[in-house]
């Protein structure tokens, strides 16, 4: 489906790039819902690309964040969280339309990675902890 903002596509590439280093250094951004339908697929393809964090990755990264605080933040931060997750790396939610012109808004936040322990590494953990004394009784 081609999605439609009107706008020229050099402009549209350069807000994509604003909107894009916005959500590395802010971890959210709100925008108009079609906006945000541009940015999802965008943002979840340059995580895709820079995943390897190779050369390549560090230069994808330099040609599209407009902020080197970003591109630190990416390397530093935000793809070690990501290390074992393969899907998405970006949601939308729907919030309230924006006052003045009721235009819809949209939420894009960063996913948090969910951490998923196999049952024996939870049967450890427990096993690990230590039980709590009971406390004993006194008789007067």
């Amino acid at each position: 489906m081609y999605r439609v903002v009107r706008a020229l596509s050099d402009f549209q590439q350069t807000e994509l790039r604003s909107q894009l280093t916005s959500l590395v250094l802010y971890e959210a951004v709100t925008t108009t819902s079609a906006k945000a339908r541009n940015l999802v697929p965008f943002s979840n393809r340059f995580f895709n690309t820079i995943r390897n964090k190779d050369l390549g990755a560090k230069k994808v990264a330099h040609s599209t964040l407009l902020d080197k605080k970003a591109i630190a933040k990416v390397f530093e931060e935000i793809l070690p969280r990501y290390k074992d997750s393969e899907t998405t790396f970006v949601r939308s939610l729907k919030v309230a339309n924006r006052k003045g012109d009721n235009a819809p808004q949209t939420m894009v936040a960063l996913i948090a990675p969910l951490k998923v322990e196999s049952p024996k590494a939870v049967e450890a953990k427990e096993a690990a902890k230590p039980k709590a004394a009971k406390p004993s009784k006194k008789t007067s």
